[in-house]
């Protein structure tokens, strides 16, 4: 048996694409799935987008720098800004249970005078506590995460400042964690 020869092939299927008119809109149809993902994710719809939040009180301004959705697996910076507006003694950073739960924090800078937890009704929050700043004062926080490839739905990611003497200041956040 040789090799095929021309008057083996059938010249209409093969130089005219007879037959084959459907084929050609299967490939465009998978290359339009493809391009709406990526224009999907460049929106940011798959996470990792930076948002800032700000909140204000008396004692102080509290900005907090985090992703509102995330992937598994993949680092999450988060950056803590507290600026004083009058002298704040042992200012106390109590990060929501979502900060620890699925998630593994890789550095937190700079460290804390003294660590603890507090008991919240959606689980263990973490409390950092800070040397005094005076007014005009800004500590910024950095934090690192990474969270856990098996870590999927929403968590209690928000951020608190205690401050004696004043009401506490809450930054409200829930992260979405994406399979």
């Amino acid at each position: 048996m040789g090799a095929p020869s021309v008057d083996d092939l059938d010249l209409e299927r093969v130089l005219d694409l007879r037959g084959r008119a459907p084929h050609v809109w299967y490939r465009r149809s998978a290359l339009l799935v493809l391009l709406a993902v990526v224009v999907v994710a460049l929106t940011g719809a798959f996470g990792q987008v930076q948002h800032t939040r700000t909140v204000s009180g008396p004692a102080a301004t509290l900005a907090v720098r985090s992703p509102s959705t995330v992937r598994g697996g993949l680092l999450v910076p988060t950056r803590i800004q507290i600026t004083a507006k009058r002298t704040i003694a042992s200012p106390q950073l109590i990060l929501g249970p979502g900060f620890v739960r699925g998630m593994q924090i890789n550095t937190l800078e700079p460290a804390a005078t003294s660590e603890t937890t507090r008991h919240r009704a959606g689980g263990d929050a973490l409390a950092l506590t800070y040397p005094t700043l005076d007014a005009g004062d800004t500590l910024t926080v950095y934090l690192q995460l990474q969270v856990d490839p098996t870590t999927v739905g929403s968590q209690d990611t928000s951020v608190e400042l205690d401050t004696p003497g004043a009401a506490a200041l809450r930054s409200a956040a829930t992260l979405r964690v994406l399979a």
